[in-house]
């Protein structure tokens, strides 16, 4: 197994349990919207909680989600000026190293305002604010792991799952020369 597929299963494995912890929470946070609008207009009450839970449950796909589009490319760019320029791959890889360094900034600060969430507690749930600030850096270290494998797959070559021009090249001639 090449360095390629094991760098694209990684990213793909981490894609996809951020995906799926995300599809899980908006799961759950449709179940408590939807509970707190029936208490609140069929049985004339409302749940205390559900709002602020439904908000901590939003960070947490938000920046989980993140992740899996920046996975997938899906983020909003603007490549007009950059996109017919030589070199392409070197301003993707800039591009990647900068988005590294900020997702690194993200871990770093998220931690510290985690670890500032242990001494509040959320009023209407009562549940430590260290979990829902605990999004921050779990979902940067997401995008993190994210924009390093990028980088690594640039750097080697290998733009969006095609294998560098060398390789593609050999496979070609290696094809034509076993059909003569």
């Amino acid at each position: 197994m090449n360095l390629h597929r094991i760098l694209e299963r990684m990213s793909s494995v981490a894609n996809n349990a951020a995906a799926r912890t995300a599809i899980f929470l908006f799961m759950v946070m449709t179940l408590i919207v939807w509970a707190q609008i029936f208490y609140r207009f069929i049985l004339g009450g409302g749940i205390v909680w559900a709002e602020e839970v439904a908000k901590f449950l939003m960070v947490w796909m938000a920046l989980l989600g993140a992740a899996v589009l920046y996975y997938e490319g899906g983020h909003i760019a603007i490549n007009f000026l950059i996109a017919r320029r030589p070199g392409l791959r070197y301003i993707h890889m800039f591009h990647a190293l900068l988005a590294t360094a900020l997702f690194a900034l993200l871990i770093y600060y998220g931690i510290n305002y985690a670890t500032f969430g242990l001494r509040l507690i959320s009023p209407a749930s009562g549940i430590q604010k260290f979990w829902p600030y605990l999004a921050i850096p779990v979902g940067g270290g997401f995008l993190l792991f994210q924009s390093m494998i990028r980088f690594i797959q640039l750097a080697l070559g290998y733009d969006q799952g095609h294998p560098p021009q060398e390789h593609a090249c050999d496979e070609e001639t290696a094809g034509k020369e076993s059909v003569r």
